[in-house]
């Protein structure tokens, strides 16, 4: 008799957000895993399959035939996985809640996340603002009640979901030269990322010039991708097309920071209760100890 051959749920939705996000770094994000436990899945996964359905280069992951193929029967099952899920664990909660947060994570991290609550809560009306935390966090309260914030690891505001290396960033196709004043692409004053960048620079004694300034995360890696900038970065969001940098490059070590949930003050509404527990599960999922 021939033996069953059962597929965890965890390696079809790595392989799916892998297939989607054409990046190892950016599912791992989105899916909250580190990306030695997606790697491990991917080959777990392509064992029972006996196939290779991922071609790996330094630019991009790009799928075999066996994986192309294989793709659709996987998005269909992670689909109907969720779609049980959501209807046994569906709560009678209705009304409106207004959540803040950064870009990069409504873009890159949040997306499926914020799809599930909505098809698990239909009668919840849910209002999703992107911004830099600093602008989000002063309107906390009056135009928000949840704000998914980015913060110095250590702060101790709000609940701490997880923790985000920060580091330097640029092209993984273009040469930028560290020697004389670094070219920069930053995000637009205020911001703290900017602001540990220069300082950082500055206690190193290095010289730089600003060369880029946008208020779109996205524009400035873009930027940097393209060769023209050095950039920083959270490691576990950047785009496709970068690579990381750090001390052995000859650059200043940046701050570790969080992300951190923050509830406006009062009495938080059932939906806004929803939505906290909610993202608390799914961000922490897959946490190592």
């Amino acid at each position: 008799m021939t033996a069953l051959r059962n597929i965890d749920i965890d390696l079809l939705r790595s392989f799916v957000t892998i297939a989607e996000l054409r990046s190892f770094t950016r599912a791992a994000a989105a899916l909250s895993r580190t990306q030695s436990t997606i790697s491990t899945q991917v080959r777990r996964l392509e064992e029972i399959a006996g196939q290779t359905l991922l071609q790996r280069s330094p630019q991009e992951v790009l799928l075999t035939r066996a994986g192309e193929d294989f793709l659709g029967y996987a998005r269909r099952i992670v689909a109907l996985h969720d779609e049980a899920l959501d209807v046994v664990r569906a709560q009678s909660v209705s009304g409106r809640v207004r959540l803040a947060v950064m870009d990069d994570y409504a873009t890159i991290v949040l997306p499926e996340t914020l799809a599930r609550f909505a098809r698990s809560h239909p009668e919840v009306e849910l209002e999703v603002t992107t911004g830099f935390t600093r602008d989000l966090m002063n309107a906390l309260g009056e135009e928000f009640d949840l704000v998914l914030a980015t913060q110095r690891a250590g702060d101790g505001r709000g609940e701490v979901l997880r923790t985000e290396r920060t580091a330097w960033a640029a092209s993984d196709r273009h040469d930028v030269s560290l020697a004389g004043p670094l070219p920069l692409a930053l995000l637009k004053a205020p911001n703290m990322y900017r602001e540990w960048a220069l300082e950082a620079l500055n206690e190193a004694g290095l010289g730089w010039r600003i060369l880029f300034s946008s208020s779109s995360i996205g524009a400035v890696e873009a930027m940097a991708a393209a060769g023209a900038a050095l950039t920083v970065v959270k490691a576990g969001t950047a785009r496709p097309g970068l690579r990381l940098l750090g001390r052995d490059d000859g650059l200043p070590e940046l701050p570790a920071s969080e992300i951190a949930l923050h509830l406006a003050p009062g009495r938080p509404s059932a939906a806004a209760r929803a939505l906290t527990g909610f993202l608390a599960e799914t961000l922490r999922e897959g946490e190592e100890n």
